[in-house]
């Protein structure tokens, strides 16, 4: 399971590099995908590229204290498609359930004023 810091890395990763080609990317781009919320510095980039690698989502050719030359694995990008097709099917069945609140409490409330109205009719 990947924390956010190292999710953010890892999409940054995947948007930078095309399918199955190396780039050199130095820690300093790294840093600057990361938001300011995590307060990230150089240990913290070292700390998720190493984890990524051991995790099997990025292979690193060559590394050095402030360059990398990376490419994500079919893995990470097959990870990072799960978990957007996950929350897309969030949204929507949040968007189902709000739809059939409103129409339950709409045919509640219809319900009960013909069953008023009905009542005074007969009584």
């Amino acid at each position: 399971m990947l924390d956010e810091r190292s999710k953010t890395i890892l999409s940054y990763l995947v948007k930078e590099c095309s399918e199955g080609s190396y780039r050199v990317i130095e820690s300093n781009e790294l840093l600057a995908a990361l938001p300011k919320k995590f307060k990230p510095d150089e240990g913290t980039v070292t700390l998720c590229m190493e984890y990524l690698e051991k995790g099997n989502y990025i292979s690193i050719k060559y590394k050095d204290a402030k360059m990398y030359c990376v490419s994500p694995l079919p893995f990470a990008r097959q990870i990072l498609e799960n978990e957007s097709n996950e929350q897309e099917k969030s949204k929507k069945f949040f968007r189902l359930a709000s739809i059939l609140y409103i129409l339950v409490f709409v045919c509640a409330f219809l319900g009960t004023f013909v069953a008023i109205i009905l009542y005074g009719l007969i009584f």
